[in-house]
């Protein structure tokens, strides 16, 4: 009797801690949710902030701190300490898109048209709010989304591109492959580096998840610093007109470089050429995986706009047909007796 007195005691005592912790944590990300729609409410971010924010961000409204900060990060002026609570920040507006209000406004409606099962789950608590689902599926459906809720994303990617550990889940699903193929790259070089060698990553998330770094990167120059920096002037006289959020500056030097190769500086053609067998490569990857294959669309239209597409897609060509090959012979050596012979 006493055993079963302690053993009910210990269960009700385990079912109130689960409850107290799940009671705290509501309060927490209540007062959260309070802080990221009025960054004033935010006395730690003000404390640590208070010199950045008299330079540069006194004449913004209250609610645009946090946005102004973001934006002058890399100013003289921005402690240390100001700039690691400022990424505390983002990082949570990057996991948790109820945390970011320009985000959940512009793209209120995009997230229950395009992203309910991901809500499903939520709900349901089969996964967690803090680990960028939601931000995710915005991601994979980029083509879809309206116009604002476009501009909002594209926001986020630029700023993952400066810092990777903003993109929740490339962490996690890289997090090996980034310390064994880009470890030492600072934090601005990760996802560039990644990109770079994706024929070497070994994980199939991180592979699907730089599969969609390159289609992004393909869909805005922006998203590439490497190539933005060795076309800049190029751009700005070949491409001057040309919008960089929907591919159209890529496919401007891509016209060029086939009409007229010299038109181009040597850095911006030997860039592009580099970019032309990156993308065939995430081509290459992206049909080992079914699911991976929407995403690269725009990067088969490159290989095939191309002057090196036969060369390119010849590649291709032999590696699905050693494909074909080794499933037609694995699948003869598997070959199963016929059922009158297991009598």
């Amino acid at each position: 009797a006493l055993r079963s007195k302690q053993w009910y005691q210990r269960r009700v005592r385990g079912r109130n801690e689960q409850t107290l912790v799940k009671n705290c944590r509501e309060v927490v990300f209540e007062r959260e949710l309070q802080q990221a729609e009025d960054p004033g409410l935010d006395a730690v971010l003000l404390k640590k902030c208070g010199i950045a924010i008299g330079l540069y961000c006194s004449e913004s409204r209250p609610e645009d701190t946090l946005t102004c900060l973001e934006s002058h990060l890399k100013k003289q002026g921005v402690t240390p300490e100001c700039r690691k609570t400022v990424k505390q920040r983002m990082k949570k507006e990057h996991s948790n898109y109820r945390l970011n209000p320009a985000l959940s406004q512009a793209c209120g409606e995009d997230i229950k048209a395009l992203c309910s099962p991901i809500l499903g789950k939520l709900n349901a608590g089969t996964i967690a709010d803090g680990e960028g689902a939601v931000i995710s599926c915005l991601k994979d459906q980029m083509s879809k989304v309206s116009v604002t809720c476009e501009d909002q994303i594209t926001i986020l990617l630029e700023q993952e591109v400066s810092d990777y550990q903003l993109d929740p889940i490339l962490v996690k699903r890289c997090e090996g492959d980034i310390k064994t193929i880009c470890g030492g790259r600072r934090e601005d070089e990760v996802e560039g580096c990644l990109r770079d060698h994706i024929s070497d990553i070994k994980s199939i998330d991180c592979t699907k998840q730089v599969i969609r770094l390159v289609a992004e990167a393909h869909g805005d120059v922006h998203l590439d610093p490497v190539l933005l920096r060795a076309c800049q002037e190029d751009i700005s006289y070949v491409c001057p007109r040309s919008d960089h959020a929907k591919g159209q500056i890529i496919e401007c030097l891509q016209a060029t470089q086939k009409r007229d190769k010299s038109a181009l500086s040597h850095t911006c053609s030997s860039m592009l050429d580099a970019r032309l067998a990156m993308w065939s490569a995430a081509f290459k990857r992206a049909k080992e995986y079914d699911s991976a294959l929407e995403m690269v669309d725009d990067l088969y239209q490159a290989i095939e706009s191309s002057k090196h597409k036969h060369e390119l897609l010849a590649y291709l060509f032999i590696a699905v047909i050693l494909i074909v090959l080794l499933s037609f012979c694995g699948g003869r050596w598997s070959k199963p007796k016929p059922m009158s012979k297991l009598y």
